[in-house]
C-alpha cells in the first residue's frame, strides 16, 4: 500500500527503488506530563514530494504510546517526516532516510498540553536598530521569545467568532512594507486594526523572531513609538541618524560600540507588557518628492492669488468706462432729438 501510494505521488522511481520492507517506528510520549505515554495518539507520516510535506499515512500509537509503520520503500530517494497531533497542534520528529544499511529506524515523537491563558512568554532579549533616511525610517527588530511553561500556549480569541491571539506585535501602526527573516512567520502573521498578530502555537523553549519595517517621513519630525509586547528583560534600541545629539529616548542612554550611533536601553528591571518606549527623532532629512509637493502647492497659490488679483483689479477700470459710454449714447440720443425737433419747427 504504501508503495503503490508514494509512486502515484511521484516520490519513488520504480526503477531506482531497493526493497519496500522499510519500518518507521517509535514512542509518543508527553513532554508536559515528565513524558508519559500518550495513548491513541494521531501519528501523521510524510513524505517529501517535489520539495513539498506529503501526508502519506496515518496510524494511533498503541496504550502504551507505540506506532509503527511498515512496507515502505528503502532508498535514497525517499525522505520521511513523523510526527504527533495533540490537543489541536501538530509536533513533528525529525526527517529520516531509510537506507539498505538502516531499513528500520526508531523515531520517538513528544507532544505537549495546551495552555490558552494565561501567556507565559516572556522577551529575553529584544534588540532595535533604527535608520533615518530622506522620507523614511528604517526599523529592524530582533526578539528572542521564551515560553517557560512546559505547555503549548496557544492564546483565547478576544470575541466568539475571532481568532485566538498568542502574540500582537506593537509596532507603530503606520508601518509600510514588514518583511519576516523566516517566511514561516511572515505566513503565521496577519493585519487585524491596524496591529500584526498571530495564532502561532509557541511551544515551550525559545525562538528568535527578526522582522523589519519601514516608516514614512513627510514632516521632517518624528516620534518613534513601540508598545512592549511581553514582559521583556532585556531591551536595547540603536539610532543612527545624522544629528544624534536631537536624539532623545524614554530608556537611559548606554554605551554604544559605534559613535555614529545612539543607543538607550532598559536597565536591572524588565519592562511590562504594553509599556511604551519612545524615541524622539529631532529633525529628519526629507525626501526631494516632498519638496516637489510642496513646490507645486506654492505654486499652485501663487496662481490661484494672482488670478484673484487680476480679476478684481481688471473690473475696476471697465465700469467707468462702461458708464462714459453710457453717457455718450445718452447724450447722442439728446443731440438727434434736438436736431429732429428743430427740423419740425
Amino acid at each position: 500500500m504504501f508503495v503503490a501510494l508514494l509512486v502515484a505521488a511521484g516520490c519513488v522511481v520504480p526503477g531506482a527503488m531497493l526493497s519496500d520492507d522499510g519500518v518507521i517506528r517509535g514512542r509518543v510520549v508527553n513532554a508536559s506530563q515528565n513524558h508519559r505515554p500518550c495513548a491513541r495518539a494521531e501519528v501523521v507520516l510524510r513524505a517529501v514530494v517535489d520539495g513539498q510535506l506529503v501526508p502519506v499515512a496515518e496510524t494511533l500509537s498503541d496504550e502504551r504510546g507505540f506506532y509503527e509503520f511498515s512496507g515502505l520503500p528503502v532508498g535514497s530517494e525517499c525522505v520521511y517526516l513523523p510526527g504527533a497531533n495533540h490537543d489541536g497542534i501538530h509536533y513533528p520528529g525529525r526527517r529520516v532516510e531509510l537506507t539498505a544499511a538502516k531499513p528500520t529506524l526508531d523515531v520517538p515523537l513528544a507532544v505537549h498540553d495546551a495552555v490558552a491563558e494565561p501567556s507565559p512568554l516572556i522577551i529575553r532579549r529584544h534588540e532595535i536598530a533604527i535608520r533615518t533616511a530622506p522620507g523614511a525610517i528604517h526599523v529592524e527588530e530582533a526578539m528572542l521569545i521564551d515560553n517557560p511553561s512546559p505547555r503549548t500556549f496557544v492564546g483565547r480569541a478576544a470575541h466568539a467568532d475571532g481568532q485566538p491571539l498568542t502574540l500582537q506585535l506593537g509596532i507603530p501602526a503606520d508601518f509600510e512594507r514588514v518583511t519576516f527573516e523566516k517566511e514561516s512567520f511572515g505566513r503565521q502573521f496577519t493585519l487585524i486594526d491596524g496591529r500584526l498578530v498571530t495564532s502561532l502555537p509557541w511551544l515551550p523553549g525559545e525562538r528568535w523572531l527578526r522582522f523589519t519595517y519601514t516608516l514614512r517621513n513627510d514632516d521632517g519630525q518624528r516620534v518613534w513609538q513601540r508598545t512592549v509586547d511581553a514582559p521583556c528583560e532585556s531591551l536595547r534600541v540603536q539610532v543612527r541618524h545624522e544629528k544624534l545629539d536631537e536624539v532623545q529616548g524614554s530608556l537611559p542612554a548606554a554605551a554604544g560600540d559605534d559613535p555614529g550611533e545612539k543607543v538607550f536601553a532598559s536597565e536591572g528591571d524588565a519592562l511590562s507588557r504594553g509599556q511604551i518606549v519612545t524615541v524622539r527623532l529631532g529633525a529628519l532629512p526629507i525626501a526631494w518628492t516632498t519638496y516637489a509637493r510642496w513646490s507645486a502647492v506654492v505654486l499652485l497659490s501663487v496662481l490661484v492669488l494672482g488670478a484673484a488679483i487680476a480679476m478684481r483689479f481688471g473690473r475696476k477700470p471697465s465700469a467707468p468706462a462702461e458708464n462714459a459710454k453710457a453717457q455718450d449714447a445718452r447724450g447722442t440720443r439728446r443731440s438727434a432729438s434736438r436736431k429732429a425737433g428743430q427740423a419740425a419747427r
